[in-house]
C-alpha cells in the first residue's frame, strides 16, 4: 500500500475488511463538513471516536501501514482542518457531531 494517498471508503474496506468492520462508524452529517474536507469523512467515520480510551485502543489495534497513512492524511490537510476546527465552531457551546468527529480524528493522528 502506498501511503502517501487518501483513501476512499471503499478502498478502506477492501483493504482492511476485518479491521474496518470491526470498528463502529462514527456518524455525522456531512452538510456539516467543509467541502475541502469531506474527503477525509471515511476516516472521521472510523477514528473520530470522541473517547479517548475507545479512541486510542483503536488505534493500537490500527494496522501500522493504515497508521502511517492516516498521518500522512492529516498532515497533508493541517491547514485545511485548523481553519475549521479553531474557527467559530470552536466558540459555540454544542458543536456539531462532524465537528467532534474531525476534532477527534486529529487526535488519533496526534496519539500515533
Amino acid at each position: 500500500m502506498n501511503i502517501d494517498t487518501i483513501l476512499s471508503r471503499d478502498q478502506l474496506k477492501k483493504l482492511y475488511p476485518s479491521f474496518i468492520y470491526a470498528s463502529h462508524k462514527i456518524l455525522f452529517e456531512m452538510a456539516d463538513v467543509p467541502d475541502n474536507l469531506i474527503f477525509l469523512i471515511p476516516y472521521a467515520e472510523i477514528w473520530g471516536i470522541s473517547d479517548d480510551l475507545e479512541r486510542e485502543t483503536l488505534i493500537e489495534k490500527t494496522p501500522d501501514a493504515l497508521k502511517a497513512n492516516l498521518k500522512w492524511v492529516i498532515n497533508q490537510f493541517e491547514e485545511e482542518m485548523d481553519s475549521w476546527l479553531a474557527g467559530e465552531e470552536a466558540l459555540t457551546r454544542y458543536p456539531s457531531n462532524a465537528y467532534i468527529a474531525f476534532s477527534s480524528l486529529r487526535m488519533a493522528a496526534d496519539f500515533i
